[in-house]
C-alpha cells in the first residue's frame, strides 16, 4: 500500500471493526491491478466517510437514483483520466446493499424472516448477505 493509502486507512473511523478492515484489504488485493494500492482505491472502497464528505441524508430534495448517480460519478472522477479497477459493480452494490439490509433489520426488530419478506428475498439469501457484508443480526424491539 502507498503511504497515502495507509493514511486514509488510519483516518477512517472503522465502524465495522477489524473484520471490516480485513474484508476491505482482501477486496483491494483482489481488485487491484497495480503492485501498490493507491489512496484513491481505498477511498473508493470506503466511500464518502474516508474523504470527509458529508453523507447524503435525502434532505437535499434529490431522489435515491440521483444520490447514487452523484456518488458513482465522484467515484469515477477520483480516478482522473484512468478507469477505476474492475469490480465497480460489486463495490457500488455493496455500498447500497449494506445500509438497506441493516436498516431493514433494524425496523423488523432483527427478525430475519420478517426482514426477508419485507425485502422480497429468501431468508437464506438474507443470511448469506449479512455474513458477506459483516452485518450483526440481533433480535431487538422494533423502532416503530
Amino acid at each position: 500500500m502507498s503511504d497515502a493509502a495507509l493514511e486514509v486507512i488510519r483516518r477512517y473511523n472503522w465502524p465495522g471493526n477489524v473484520r471490516q478492515l480485513e474484508h476491505m484489504v482482501q477486496r483491494l488485493m483482489i481488485t487491484g491491478h497495480d503492485p501498490e494500492i493507491a489512496a484513491t482505491e481505498v477511498e473508493a472502497v470506503l466511500g464518502a466517510a474516508s474523504t470527509g464528505a458529508a453523507p447524503t441524508h435525502g434532505n437535499d430534495g434529490g431522489t435515491l437514483a440521483e444520490s447514487v448517480a452523484r456518488h458513482v460519478r465522484r467515484y469515477f472522477e477520483l480516478h482522473g483520466d484512468e478507469l477505476p479497477p474492475s469490480g465497480v459493480y460489486q463495490r457500488i452494490m455493496r455500498e447500497v446493499e449494506a445500509p438497506l439490509l441493516d436498516i431493514a433489520l433494524e425496523y423488523s426488530g432483527g427478525n430475519q424472516l420478517r426482514c426477508a419478506e419485507l425485502l422480497g428475498i429468501n431468508r437464506n439469501t438474507l443470511r448469506k448477505k449479512t455474513n458477506e457484508l459483516d452485518i450483526s443480526v440481533t433480535r431487538r424491539r422494533k423502532l416503530m
